[in-house]
């Protein structure tokens, strides 16, 4: 069989070489010798078995045989060339598809900005985001439904990696005319008389159990209002008037024209997010996206600790 990697190199010289009629200016072209040249277009021309070439003292002119050869295989050469190119890219994580589940808001803060600027450092990746829970994150990671997922806190997912990214800190969403929307912040105690609102789903349940957490820490037990719809909805009920809202500030947008968000509890009162992926990656343009996360990252990467355990040699 051809070496096709050969025959595609050799058949650019012979292109050029029909390009300027010459294969001294070929030569000059590409820094060869004019041998050099010569001698492989001759190569490609026994491979092939037919000639390409007049050859005369004026210079090298297309057989009728070598025109069709040539008008045919410069475009084969030019999708193989392609083809090596995107191959190439791929490999390296520039192209490709890479499949985002996020349990957070992607209107502000760290993750909307990350994937942003990501889209059009590599605006050949097909990025595709999914909203998700904790548990339904760990099923679609380990089942390649998805390639990387960020999640609250630091999830222990069988064989998958976990790097904390960025905190948030918690906020409650109030109707604009509440008589606690133009605090700067509010402590706990503040909402223990508050209706919340909350999704009836995977993800309402873990902000349920934050909340019950913090309101019962602080001696009050609240009241739930579980509605089945998303958090643009929850945020119209907001600002109509059925209750309050805790979430997170990426939630925060100004597009909730009739909706206060206002930080709750103290500096501690912060969620932090991890990426959570497979330990071992197939997808190849989850390698580059990992390390364009971590240099925008909150957290800088550890190095391995050293090792405390080692003695000093008798003598030393």
């Amino acid at each position: 069989m051809p070496d096709l990697s050969l025959d595609l190199r050799y058949l650019t010289y012979a292109i050029l070489v029909a390009e300027h009629g010459s294969f001294r200016a070929a030569a000059h072209a590409l820094d060869l010798s004019q041998s050099t040249v010569s001698r492989r277009v001759q190569l490609l021309e026994r491979r092939i078995g037919i000639a390409l070439f007049d050859r005369s003292r004026k210079g090298a002119e297309l057989t009728p045989a070598g025109a069709r050869f040539l008008q045919s295989a410069a475009v084969g050469a030019s999708h193989m060339e392609r083809a090596i190119l995107d191959t190439r890219k791929a490999h390296r994580g520039e192209i490709g598809e890479l499949r985002i589940g996020v349990a957070t808001s992607l209107a502000n803060g760290f993750l909307g900005d990350l994937l942003e600027s990501y889209r059009a450092a590599y605006p050949s990746v097909d990025v595709r985001v999914e909203e998700v829970s904790q548990r339904i994150a760990g099923t679609r990671l380990l089942s390649r439904r998805l390639d990387v997922a960020f999640l609250a806190g630091a999830p222990d997912v069988h064989d998958c990696t976990t790097t904390k990214m960025w905190n948030e800190r918690l906020v409650v969403a109030l109707p604009k005319s509440h008589r606690l929307a133009e605090l700067p912040s509010l402590p706990w105690d503040d909402l223990r008389d508050e209706t919340f609102l909350s999704p009836a789903n995977d993800k309402g349940a873990e902000m349920e159990s934050l909340l019950l957490r913090k309101l019962y820490g602080s001696g009050s037990s609240p009241d739930i209002s579980v509605h089945d719809v998303g958090r643009d909805d929850l945020l119209t009920l907001v600002a109509r008037g059925f209750g309050v809202f805790m979430t997170l500030e990426s939630t925060v947008s100004e597009d909730y024209t009739n909706v206060a968000f206002v930080p709750v509890g103290d500096d501690t009162d912060i969620v932090a997010f991890s990426a959570v992926l497979l330990a071992e990656q197939q997808n190849p343009t989850i390698s580059p996206f990992m390390k364009f996360a971590a240099a925008r990252s909150l957290y800088p990467i550890e190095k391995p600790a050293a090792r405390s355990d080692l003695k000093p040699t008798s003598g030393a």
